[in-house]
C-alpha cells in the first residue's frame, strides 16, 4: 500500500465512506471511530497500571482528516500504526475513502493480516464437514450458482446455436427459450439458497468462534502482531485498528493486557467498552460494510456486533482448556518471554504512590 503525508494546508479532503462519516460524530477524533486510549487499567493486583498515551486503539482511520493526523501524530506522538487487515480489505477501505489517493497514516502504518474471509469460510466448511450431506447439498447448490447465466436476448440464443432465425422452426424456437427459462429460474433459486445456507451457517457462529480460529489457525501472524508491539511501544505510542475496531482490535489488546499482567476480568471489561460504540447503528453500518450485501441482508448482525464480557471469558476458558492457561498459548505460537517483559515494560508503570505514603519501589519516567 502507498505510502501517505499529512495533507495539505487548504487541501480539500476525501470523500469518507457513509458510515465513516457518521461515526465521526461519536470519536474523540474526526474520522477515527470507536478511538480511545488504553491506559490507566489496573494490572498485577492494582501494584502497576497501563501507562496513558501508549496504546490507543480504534477503528479504520483511514477517513483521519489533517486535525485528527495533527492530534496523533504531532500531539499524541504516535510512531507506528498497527493495521490488523488483510491488505484487500484495507485497500478496498483505502479506495472508498481516499479515491486512490495516499492514505493519512499511510507511512507509519505496519501490516498484519490477523484475519481474512478465507480463515472464517475456512472455519465453516471444516463445521460443515461434519454434515456431509449437507456439504453435498451445499456444493450442488454453490456449482448451480457459480455456472454462467444464460443469454439475455432471445436472438443471443439463436446466433450462439448458429442457427438462423429463418432456418428454426418456431416450435423449436420456443422449445429453446423455455430451456433457457428454466436454466434461468434454476439458477436463480439455487443462488438465493445457498446465500441463505450461508447465512445460517453463519448465524451459528460466535465470536469466540471466529476468535479461537484467529488464535489456532493465524498464530504466527498473532506472534508477529505483539512483536512489533513489543518493538515499537519503547519508543512512541502505537495505534491499532482494524476495520470495525471490535474483534481484532479487541482480541489483540487483550493479549497485550494479559502482558501488561492485567486480571481476566480487567481484560475482558476493556473489550466490552467498545459495544457502547460498536451497539450503534454508526457501528453496525461499519460491520455491515465488511460483509457482501447479499449475505449482510439475510444476517441478524447484533451479535456481530456486541462486545460482551463473557466473549472473552468463554474465549479464555477454550484457551486454557487447550494450552494450559493464557500464558501456555503464547509459548505454544512462540512468544519469547523477553518479547513479554518488553511489553510489561512499556505499557505499565508503578501504581503511584499514596499522598503521604511510601512510593511503589522502581518507578519509571512517565
Amino acid at each position: 500500500l502507498s505510502c501517505g503525508i499529512l495533507p495539505a494546508r487548504g487541501a480539500s479532503l476525501p470523500t469518507a465512506p457513509r458510515y465513516m462519516l457518521a461515526a465521526a460524530a461519536l470519536s474523540h477524533l474526526p474520522g477515527v471511530p470507536n478511538f480511545r486510549d488504553v491506559g490507566g487499567i489496573p494490572c498485577d493486583a492494582g501494584a502497576r497500571f497501563t501507562r496513558p498515551g501508549v496504546l490507543l486503539r480504534s477503528a479504520s482511520p483511514c477517513c483521519a482528516n489533517g486535525q485528527a493526523v495533527h492530534e496523533l501524530v504531532g500531539v499524541r506522538g504516535v510512531g507506528t500504526v498497527l493495521d490488523l487487515r488483510s491488505p484487500d480489505e484495507a485497500l478496498a477501505d483505502d479506495t472508498k475513502a481516499f479515491q486512490g489517493s495516499s492514505r493519512p497514516l499511510g507511512h507509519l502504518t505496519v501490516h498484519v493480516n490477523l484475519m481474512d474471509s478465507s480463515l472464517v469460510r475456512n472455519g465453516v466448511l471444516r463445521r460443515l464437514l461434519m454434515s456431509p450431506s449437507a456439504a453435498v447439498a451445499l456444493g450442488g447448490l454453490r456449482l448451480l450458482r457459480s455456472m454462467p447465466p444464460p443469454p439475455d436476448q432471445h436472438a443471443e440464443l439463436l446466433a450462439r446455436t448458429r442457427l438462423s432465425r429463418t432456418r428454426v422452426a418456431p416450435s423449436l424456437s420456443r422449445s429453446l427459450w423455455r430451456a433457457v427459462a428454466r436454466y434461468a429460474a434454476a439458477r436463480e433459486a439455487a443462488g438465493a439458497a445457498y446465500d441463505e445456507r450461508v447465512a445460517a451457517l453463519l448465524a451459528e457462529l460466535s465470536l469466540a468462534d471466529v476468535y479461537e480460529w484467529i488464535l489456532t489457525r493465524n498464530g504466527n501472524a498473532v506472534r508477529r502482531a505483539l512483536e512489533v508491539c513489543a518493538e515499537a511501544l519503547p519508543r512512541a505510542p502505537v495505534l491499532v485498528h482494524c476495520t470495525h475496531g471490535k474483534d481484532r482490535t479487541g482480541l489483540l489488546v487483550s493479549l497485550l493486557l494479559h502482558a501488561a499482567g492485567a486480571s481476566a476480568e480487567e481484560v475482558a471489561a476493556e473489550y466490552a467498552r467498545t459495544d457502547a460504540w460498536a451497539a450503534t447503528a454508526e457501528g453496525r453500518a461499519a460491520q455491515e460494510a465488511m460483509l457482501p450485501a447479499r449475505l449482510a441482508a439475510r444476517l441478524d448482525l447484533d451479535g456481530f456486533c456486541r462486545a460482551s464480557p463473557a466473549t472473552l471469558h468463554e474465549l479464555w476458558r477454550r484457551v486454557e482448556a487447550r494450552y494450559g492457561s493464557v500464558d501456555g498459548y503464547m509459548s505454544a505460537i512462540g512468544v519469547a518471554p523477553s518479547t513479554r517483559a518488553a511489553l510489561r515494560d512499556a505499557l505499565t508503570a508503578p501504581r503511584p504512590p499514596a499522598e503521604g505514603g511510601p512510593a511503589a519501589g522502581g518507578e519509571r519516567g512517565q
